[in-house]
């Protein structure tokens, strides 16, 4: 079946991938524990701005969590160690980009190449996630992914323009 979108009157149609839940329980989990997400999020973003002149927003906190599941051993601390090492990189300090890349692909092309790969978090946001794990009553996390989770941004929802 083919859509077109300017037959129906929308001019455009933007949708995510959704996230089916499997049970009821589940969904509800997924709720509860979203909110705790966005407010330890939140308040790592007030505190942030009240001590730094560079100011951020939760929508960057929110893609340096989702960054984090990537980990399979440890996917809650995975993804605060991330927010911790974007928070510390925003608050200007030195951080030795090739100590901290994990190559992921090497693209040869001739005579040329070109290496991409992922920043990842040090020691020092681990032990800053393990705390916040704690201080914010994280410790049952029990997700494989974040499109389990209710962190939509603004620009992953829905959005119908009706003419």
């Amino acid at each position: 079946m083919n859509y077109n979108s300017e037959q129906y009157g929308f001019e455009q149609i933007k949708a995510k991938k959704s996230y089916k839940p499997k049970t009821k329980d589940h969904n509800e989990k997924s709720l509860i524990f979203s909110k705790k997400i966005i407010a330890a999020l939140q308040d790592k973003v007030q505190s942030f701005n009240k001590k730094n002149q560079k100011q951020i927003e939760l929508i960057q906190l929110k893609k340096a969590y989702k960054a984090g599941f990537n980990n399979i051993e440890n996917i809650n601390k995975e993804t605060w160690a991330h927010v911790n090492f974007f928070l510390r990189i925003m608050n200007g300090e030195k951080i030795n980009y090739f100590n901290n890349l994990k190559y992921n692909l090497i693209e040869i092309s001739g005579s040329e190449f070109m290496i991409k790969g992922d920043l990842v978090p040090e020691e020092i946001d681990y032990k800053q996630a393990e705390e916040d794990i704690k201080n914010y009553s994280l410790e049952d996390f029990d997700f494989k992914s974040h499109e389990e989770l209710y962190l939509e941004d603004e620009e992953d929802r829905v959005t119908l323009n009706v003419e």
